[in-house]
């Protein structure tokens, strides 16, 4: 049964089969810096095997469709298994979207009562290629969230800096709405994507939320994932200069 949820500036959000559990864990995987967020999303997908349980669309979308296996699909879609709801796009977003999507989005997402709504995302490294190990940092929409973040070993707190585009709005509306929203980033390249850090969020997450993910696979298809995953990269590397992600590279690499 198809359930219009909420339809607001513009934007639609179709549940076609409802979500109505409560205490739900939202991840939020939209292209972004080195598309850790989409990699990260798309990867547990498939391997917590989550099913396609609704979309969103907007009117500030490019008219275009997507086509799976001989199969069309939204372009933003939404998935659910167990406790977990995640986001995803196969385009980057318009900048004119940031602000819009996020406040349906969050607002959307309080109507469910979640236990918590993460973005997902890369941290703009520019000595990415010296690192073997990218650092995962945290920040909650208030402080004792991004305590209880930071107690999973091995994560940093982002400090200070800015978060451009929808994901640093999302934190704003979860804030003003108080739900408890988050963003788990990676250090990665800017343009490039990066599975090896996508690869760092998947062991932060499967730590926080307890789920049992294996990130070899990630690993071993790296190089594939690069190939697959160029196109992607240059629209959202251009679509994030619209949104001053480039801003992001001017302010030091590591906050502590």
């Amino acid at each position: 049964m198809k359930k219009n949820l909420r339809e607001e500036h513009g934007i639609e959000i179709v549940e076609t089969k409802p979500i109505e559990d409560k205490e739900l864990v939202f991840l939020e995987g939209f292209p972004d810096v080195g598309l850790v967020g989409t990699i990260v999303t798309s990867y547990l997908i498939d391997k917590l095997g989550l099913e396609e349980v609704g979309y969103i669309n907007a009117e500030l979308l490019p008219p275009i469709i997507a086509v799976r296996e001989e199969r069309l699909k939204e372009l933003l879609r939404i998935y659910r298994g167990g406790k977990i709801v995640a986001i995803i796009s196969d385009i980057p977003l318009p900048a004119s979207l940031a602000k819009p999507m996020a406040y349906t989005l969050m607002n959307w997402a309080k109507s469910k009562e979640p236990e918590l709504f993460i973005s997902l995302s890369g941290l703009p490294e520019p000595n990415r290629l010296n690192i073997d190990k990218p650092g995962v940092f945290v920040l909650g929409c208030k402080p004792e969230l991004t305590e209880r973040l930071v107690r999973v070993n091995g994560v940093n707190k982002f400090k200070e800096g800015f978060i451009a585009g929808v994901k640093g709005m999302l934190l704003r509306e979860g804030w003003k709405l108080n739900v408890n929203t988050a963003i788990v980033l990676a250090q990665s390249h800017y343009n490039y994507p990066d599975p090896g850090a996508a690869a760092e969020i998947v062991l932060y997450l499967s730590k926080l939320l307890k789920l049992e993910v294996d990130v070899a696979p990630l690993l071993e298809s790296a190089e594939e994932l690069k190939l697959r995953l160029r196109d992607l990269m240059r629209r959202t590397d251009q679509m994030m200069h619209g949104v001053q992600k480039a801003k992001e590279l001017e302010l030091p690499p590591v906050y502590l």
